[in-house]
């Protein structure tokens, strides 16, 4: 009973380690986090809206559309039910979910390193990951997915170094679910998990497990559906199932995808990650020597099998999310827990040397590795010049057109044909059509939106609509004649956005 008490507190420690680093990193790093006047991003904004939406009784995909998964809307609804009019409880979430993956990525670490080692790389881990381009704004889809990769990374490796011959059905259907987690936030990173069961299935073939191998599958794929059975009871209790099918299935795999062709994009799954490493050299070394421990050493691997199974997985994981042939800064996060087998093999190299003078005093070398670590953390991130005091919610857009909206008793607004630049939320405002926001798509593929956004415009729907237009294309741009008819302009404003310089207009209705 003692030994399963310590066990347990032990646990309990690690995690709580993991949580004060992820909130310290996550105070500087993201953009929801308190020490920011807001989010700004985008994609961070259309998730909050529609999470704020549910609240107010709207339902994902019928009431308001986006092509995300169900459960990335429910952790913002979560969110709102924390923080209604900030991003707190977005930051909070967030610091939880990386708490995890620091958690499991300790686990994988610690299969080959001690644990005073490991504890003062969880500090440099974050650095590294959350300094990243790809760590954007933060509030990303793949930033949530990460600790479910690394969770099956763990294992995975874990059950490589126990040297039995086939995974347990318990090892399966676990990893059924984190799968199924996943296809619930962003399917397009799927391909580790398709990687993973596949090259299972094959490993107990070749050991003549057939049974099992074929029962195997079924087990991943109930633990797949697992986590997806309340949202088809939602979605079938609110009629919305042909919506979620629409918005999160067909759009994504029929409209959403790019022309590029068929060559161009198998290029892609190659180069991206090759650029994602080699122009973010602080993960992209462990990456290198990573792989040169695992194919010329025993040090990660000793079978070579198990070395097929671990590169076939970053590989399907690489094809699904660049298949596609549309890549957006932040979509190489995912490929981030990868780093740590280049790091193994670094720090074995030191470890015995240097690491162990400190192992009695473990807790103050964490204590001045996390502190290192946050202070270039702060010079890294390209977030922190949006911090207080340099950016207050005076200096921005979003709150200067709230200033003039709130003016008018309940207002109703529409972020015409960009997406949503977070004026929902400083205006604590909830859209009042499904199409609140124009989708990264062109409008001769899916004429929808603009459709019921020149529709509102022209019947004089709602009380306020916001423009967005780049700096470089505002003189030739024209606005739409029933905007400049039936709107009057009452103020702009200039504001950087992604290293790029627009002009937001706010517009009343006569």
């Amino acid at each position: 009973m003692k030994h399963i008490y310590h066990i347990y507190l032990e646990r309990g420690k690690t995690f709580l380690i993991c949580l004060s680093i992820s909130f310290f990193f996550l105070m500087i790093c993201t953009k929801s986090s308190f020490l920011y006047p807001m989010n700004t991003w985008t994609d961070a904004n259309c998730f909050f809206t529609i999470g704020k939406a549910a609240l107010d009784g709207k339902v994902y995909y019928l009431d308001l559309f986006d092509q995300k998964g169900p459960l990335l809307y429910f952790y913002h609804t979560i969110a709102a039910m924390i923080s209604y009019d900030s991003f707190l409880g977005v930051f909070l979430i967030e610091v939880l979910s990386f708490s995890f993956f620091l958690y499991y990525a300790f686990k994988l670490l610690t299969l080959y390193l001690k644990k005073t080692t490991t504890y003062y790389l969880l500090p440099i881990i974050s650095f590294l990951i959350l300094t990243l381009p790809a760590f954007s704004h933060g509030d990303s889809a793949e930033e949530f997915c990460l600790p479910f990769l690394m969770y099956s990374l763990y294992s995975m490796i874990k059950f490589f170094k126990s040297n039995e011959s086939t995974p347990s059905y318990q090892m399966i259907f676990i990893n059924g679910i984190m799968a199924g987690l996943v296809f619930t936030i962003k399917y397009s990173m799927l391909g580790f998990w398709f990687a993973f069961m596949m090259s299972f299935f094959f490993l107990m073939i070749k050991v003549k497990q057939y049974k099992k191998a074929i029962i195997s599958c079924f087990v991943f794929l109930f633990g797949m559906l697992l986590p997806f059975i309340p949202w088809l009871l939602y979605f079938l209790s609110h009629h919305a199932l042909q919506a979620f099918y629409d918005a999160y299935i067909h759009f994504n795999l029929f409209l959403y995808p790019s022309t590029t062709p068929l060559i161009l994009r198998l290029f892609m799954v190659i180069t991206k990650p090759i650029k994602f490493f080699a122009t973010n050299l602080g993960i992209g070394i462990p990456f290198v020597f990573g792989c040169i421990y695992l194919w010329f050493t025993p040090i990660i691997l000793n079978k070579r099998t198990h070395k097929w199974i671990l590169c076939s997985t970053f590989f399907f994981l690489c094809f699904s999310v660049f298949f596609g042939g549309i890549s957006f800064r932040y979509y190489p996060l995912i490929l981030t827990p990868f780093l740590l087998f280049g790091m193994i093999g670094i720090a074995l190299l030191i470890e015995e040397k240097y690491i162990s003078i400190y192992s009695k005093n473990w807790d103050a070398g964490l204590i001045i590795m996390t502190t290192i670590c946050l202070g270039f953390s702060y010079y890294a991130s390209s977030n922190t010049p949006m911090m207080y005091p340099k950016t207050t919610k005076e200096d921005l857009v979003q709150y200067q057109f709230a200033e003039i909206i709130n003016q008018k008793k309940n207002p109703t607004l529409l972020n015409y044909h960009f997406l949503d630049g977070g004026i929902y939320l400083t205006t604590n405002t909830i859209p009042t059509t499904k199409y609140f926001q124009k989708q990264n798509i062109p409008d001769t593929v899916f004429p929808d939106i603009k459709e019921e956004q020149d529709r509102l415009i022209k019947e004089k729907k709602v009380d306020f609509v916001i423009t967005r237009t780049k700096i470089d294309r505002y003189e030739s741009f024209e606005y739409p004649e029933e905007l400049k008819k039936n709107y009057r302009e009452v103020d702009r404003k200039n504001e950087t956005y992604e290293e790029k310089r627009f002009r937001y207009v706010l517009w009343q209705k006569k």
